[in-house]
C-alpha cells in the first residue's frame, strides 16, 4: 500500500487521538443523501499510537451516473460497471469505520450523512453519532477564513490544490489544512473531543442538527413547529420523524428519543405496582444491582444477548426485560431521583 507522503509519522503526530480518527472523503452520483449513491470512497485512519491505515474503493453505484456528476469527478457508467457494489464491501466497510471518530471536508453535511444512509440500506451502524466525534475541516476554515478546500490548501498550504474533485487528493489535502491549522490557531487543541464541540458547542446531537441540547443539556428540537421544546414532551411528532423522510441518523436519534420515553413510562409503573418507590431499602437494592451487575436480594438478572431480564423475588415474582442500555440507564435515574428526594426529606434541617 502506497505510504501517503506528509502524514506524521509517530515521532511527528500533531493531533491527540482518545481513538482512532478516519479522515474519509466521497465521490457520488450527486448531492441527494436519499437517493444518490458512493462512486469513489477513500479513507485514512490514524491511531492514538501514530499507525496509519489507507482504504480506497471505487463502487458500482447500481443508478447512472449523471453528466453532470462525471463532469466533477471524472467517473462515468462504463468506468465502474465492474467494480464491486457498496453492499459487496459493507462488511469490510463497517470493520473499518467502527469505532472510530470521523474527520473530513464538510462531512457534516454531506458524506457522513451519505456513508450512513449506505450503511442504513445494508442494515448496519458502525458509525453511532452520539457517539462519535466529528472533525470538520471544512467548518473550522469557514468559521476562521470563509473558503473553499482550494483556497485552504493555498491559504494554509502555500501551494496550489491538484487534482481537486479526486477522493484521494482532497482527503490528503484535507488533513494537511488541519495540521496547518492546529500550528496557525493557538486556540485550536489537538484532539478530538475539543475539534467536535470547536463551533456545536458540543450542542449538536444528529448530524443535521435537527436536535440540538440546550443550555440544561436536554434535547430539544432545533427546527418546524416545536423549535426549542424537549423531544421527549411530543412524541407523536418524534414518530412522525422516525417514519418520515429524514436522513437516517436523524431517524434514529428521534427513534431512540421516542423509545426513551415509552421506557420512562413502563418503569415508572413497574416501580409503582412492586412498591419499590415507597421502600429505599428496596430501591437501593435494585439500584446497585443494576448498577454494578451483582445480585443483591431479593432481586436477580439474567442476560441474554443485549437483554437483561430483572426478577423482583417476591409472591409472585415481578420481571422487567431491558431491551437496549438506555432503558437501564433511565431506570438507574429514576432511582437515583427517588433516592435523593428520600433522603431529602429525612434529613434534619440545620
Amino acid at each position: 500500500m502506497e505510504q501517503p507522503y506528509f502524514i506524521p509519522q509517530p515521532a511527528e503526530k500533531f493531533l491527540e487521538l482518545e481513538r482512532p480518527l478516519v479522515f474519509f472523503d466521497l465521490e457520488t452520483t450527486g448531492t441527494n443523501v436519499a437517493t444518490d449513491r458512493i462512486v469513489e470512497l477513500c479513507a485514512i485512519k490514524l491511531h492514538p499510537d501514530g499507525r496509519q491505515e489507507e482504504l480506497y474503493q471505487l463502487f458500482n453505484p447500481t443508478i447512472p451516473i449523471p453528466a453532470e456528476a462525471t463532469a466533477v469527478h471524472g467517473f462515468t457508467n462504463e468506468m465502474v460497471a465492474k467494480e464491486p457494489t457498496f453492499s459487496d464491501k459493507a462488511g469490510d466497510l463497517a470493520d473499518f469505520f467502527c469505532n472510530c471518530d470521523l474527520g473530513g471536508y464538510n462531512i457534516k453535511r454531506f458524506d457522513v450523512p451519505m456513508l450512513m444512509e449506505e450503511f442504513h440500506r445494508q442494515k448496519k451502524y458502525p458509525v453511532a453519532i452520539s457517539e462519535v466525534k466529528l472533525v470538520d475541516v471544512m467548518a473550522i476554515f469557514h468559521n476562521k477564513e470563509k473558503r473553499d478546500l482550494a483556497g485552504a490548501v493555498r491559504f494554509y498550504c502555500q501551494r496550489d490544490h491538484e487534482g481537486a474533485h479526486g477522493a484521494k487528493a482532497d482527503i490528503l489535502a484535507t488533513i494537511e489544512v488541519l495540521k496547518y491549522q492546529l500550528l496557525r490557531y493557538d486556540d485550536l487543541q489537538p484532539n478530538t473531543t475539543f475539534l467536535h464541540d470547536f463551533l456545536s458547542g458540543g450542542r449538536q446531537v444528529d448530524v443535521s442538527g435537527k436536535f440540538i441540547r440546550n443550555e440544561a443539556g436536554d434535547i430539544v428540537f432545533n427546527f418546524g413547529k416545536h423549535i426549542g421544546k424537549r423531544a421527549e414532551s411530543e412524541t407523536d411528532y418524534l414518530k412522525w420523524m422516525f417514519e418520515g423522510e429524514f436522513p437516517v441518523d436523524t431517524r434514529m436519534v428521534a427513534k431512540r428519543i421516542y423509545m426513551n420515553t415509552v421506557w420512562k413510562e413502563q418503569l415508572r409503573h413497574w416501580l409503582a405496582a412492586q412498591k419499590v418507590v415507597e421502600n429505599a431499602a428496596l430501591a437501593s437494592a435494585l439500584y446497585a444491582t443494576i448498577k454494578f451487575g451483582e445480585d443483591i436480594f431479593p432481586f436477580s438478572t439474567h442476560k441474554e444477548g443485549e437483554k437483561l431480564t430483572v426478577t423482583y423475588l417476591d409472591e409472585p415474582p415481578a420481571t422487567y426485560t431491558f431491551l437496549h442500555k438506555d432503558a437501564q440507564a433511565i431506570l438507574l435515574q429514576l432511582l437515583d431521583e427517588q433516592l435523593t428526594a428520600q433522603q431529602q426529606t429525612t434529613e434534619p434541617a440545620l
